[in-house]
C-alpha cells in the first residue's frame, strides 16, 4: 500500500526536570512553601503526565492527518543528548511540556529548527505544516514540449522548484506517452468506460471510439503516475492535441481523464501550466479536497465575467465538485475529443489561488460559487462572488492567466503556509 502523503508527524517531549531542588518561594518551583523538594518525580508519574499531555493535544486538534509519536521523557540532563537519535527527517514539529519552567532545555530543543507546539496550536498552523510536508512528498509529471506556448512563463527550472518547495518533477516525452497509450488493451478501456457511464446523464457528440480514447488517456496517466510516484500531472495540451492526430489518426484531449484523476487524488493542470500545478497541490494539501482550474476573468467581459464577480472558464469539473451528473460533450464544439459539463455546486465557499513564477508569492482570494453554464468554447464557466473588493484584484494578481479553486475558505491556513514556505500571500482582506 502506498504511504499516504501529507501526514504531519509530531514528536512529544516532556521535560521532567526541576531547576530548583529547594523552592524558597521561586516562581518556577511547584512548591512555594520553602520546603525541600524531590529533584525528580518517579518514572511512572512522568510517563503519566507525558501521556496526559499527548491526550490533551489529540482531543484539541481532531485532525486525521496528524500523527503523534510516543513521548520522549527528559528525566536527566543526559537525556537531552540522547534525544537527537529519536528525531527523523519525517518529524514535522515538537509537542513540548514540562513540570515547570524549563528555559534552558526549551532553548536546546528550538535549535533543532522544528516548530514547537502545545495543545492550543491552531488548526490553520497544522494545515500549513501539512502543505509543507505534502509538497515535499509530491512529484508532478510534465508531459510534452517545453515550453508550453499557452503558458510560456514557467517556472521551467525543475531543480529550483524542488529546492524551494520540495516538489520533484519528471519530464515525459510525448512519444513515451503515446507508446503507453497504444499499449492499453481495448477491453481494459471498455471496462473503465462502462464504469464511467453510470455518471453520465447524457452523451451528446462523442462516439464510442472517442470515449474509449478518453479512457485510455486516463489509464495511461494513471500508469505513468504509479511508475513515477507522481501525484500531479500537467500536459502541453495544444501540442498534445496536434501530436495525437498523428499517433491516433484523430485528435484526443485529456479533459475527461483529468476530471477522473483529480477525484482520485492526482491533481491535474491544463496547458503545461506549472504555476497551476503547484497551486493545485497547495490547495489540495490545505483542504484535503479536489481542485479545478481555468482561465480567470476578474473584470467585466473577461472570460464571461460580469460586473462585481469573477469567473473560471475551462474544461475541468471533477464530479465531486458538481451537483449533477455529466453531460458528455466534444472539445470546444470542434467535433473531436471528450469533455464534460456538470453544474457547479451553488453558494459554496471557495478559495482561489495562483502561485507566481518566481515562487516568492501567491494570490489568494475567497468567495462563493453562484452558478455555472456550458460555454462550449470552454466547456464550463463558473461565476463567483468575491469576498472583498473585486476591483482590487489586479493589485494582487500573480502567475499565469489561470487560477485554481477548491471548496472552503482557507486564507488563514494559507497565510501560515506562506510563512512556512517563505512566500508572500497577496489577498483582498
Amino acid at each position: 500500500m502506498e504511504n499516504k502523503r501529507g501526514i504531519v508527524k509530531i514528536k512529544p517531549v516532556f521535560i521532567g526536570l526541576y531547576h530548583y531542588e529547594y523552592s524558597y518561594g521561586s516562581v518556577c518551583s511547584p512548591d512555594v512553601k520553602g520546603t525541600p523538594q524531590i529533584p525528580q518525580l518517579p518514572e511512572e508519574e512522568l510517563l503519566k503526565r507525558a501521556k496526559a499531555m499527548v491526550e490533551d493535544f489529540k482531543q484539541n486538534i481532531g485532525l486525521d492527518f496528524v500523527e503523534v509519536d510516543e513521548p520522549f521523557i527528559v528525566r536527566k540532563q543526559s537525556d537531552l543528548r540522547r534525544f537527537l537519535s529519536e528525531l527523523t527527517y519525517d518529524t514535522d514539529a515538537l509537542l513540548v511540556g514540562s513540570l515547570g519552567c524549563a528555559p534552558l532545555e526549551l532553548r536546546t530543543l528550538k535549535l533543532y529548527g522544528l516548530p514547537i507546539v502545545n495543545k492550543y496550536v491552531s488548526e490553520s498552523f497544522l494545515r500549513a505544516l501539512r502543505v509543507k510536508k505534502y509538497l515535499k512528498e509530491s512529484r508532478f509529471l510534465y508531459i510534452g514540449e517545453i515550453p508550453s506556448f499557452s503558458a510560456p512563463n514557467g517556472p521551467w527550472d525543475f531543480y529550483e522548484i524542488e529546492k524551494k518547495l520540495g516538489i520533484r518533477a519528471k519530464h515525459v516525452d510525448m512519444s513515451e506517452f503515446f507508446r503507453v497509450f497504444k499499449s492499453i488493451p481495448d477491453d481494459q478501456a471498455k471496462k473503465v468506460l462502462e464504469a464511467w457511464k453510470k455518471d453520465f446523464a447524457e452523451i451528446v457528440e462523442p462516439g464510442e471510439e472517442e470515449l474509449l480514447d478518453a479512457a485510455k488517456i486516463y489509464l495511461t496517466l494513471r500508469l505513468l503516475c504509479e511508475e513515477e510516484d507522481a501525484n500531479a500531472v500537467t500536459i502541453n495540451c495544444g501540442r498534445f492535441t496536434e501530436e495525437s492526430a498523428f499517433h491516433c489518426k484523430r485528435p484526443v484531449v485529456p479533459c475527461m481523464a483529468f476530471n477522473r484523476l483529480i477525484d482520485e487524488g492526482i491533481m491535474c493542470a491544463c496547458e503545461g501550466d506549472i504555476t497551476a500545478t503547484i497551486s493545485a497541490l497547495i490547495l489540495h494539501a490545505v483542504s484535503g479536497q479536489p481542485v479545478l482550474m481555468g482561465n480567470f476573468g476578474y473584470k467585466p467581459g473577461m472570460f464571461e465575467a460580469k460586473e462585481g464577480e469573477v469567473t473560471i472558464e475551462h474544461d475541468i469539473i471533477p464530479l465531486s465538485m458538481a451537483s449533477t451528473k455529466y453531460r458528455v460533450r466534444d472539445y470546444h464544439g470542434r467535433k473531436f475529443g471528450v469533455t464534460a459539463y456538470a453544474d457547479i455546486k451553488k453558494k459554496q465557499p471557495i478559495t482561489l489561488l495562483n502561485v507566481d513564477t518566481s515562487l516568492e508569492k501567491m494570490t489568494v482570494i475567497e468567495g462563493w460559487t453562484k452558478y455555472s453554464v456550458d460555454g462550449i468554447h470552454c466547456r464550463i464557466i463558473i461565476h463567483i462572488d468575491v469576498k472583498g473588493d473585486v476591483n482590487k484584484i489586479p493589485e494582487i494578481l500573480v502567475g499565469s492567466q489561470h487560477i485554481s479553486m477548491t471548496y472552503g475558505h482557507w486564507l488563514e491556513s494559507l497565510l501560515e503556509t506562506g510563512r512556512l514556505l517563505g512566500m508572500k500571500v497577496l489577498h483582498l482582506s
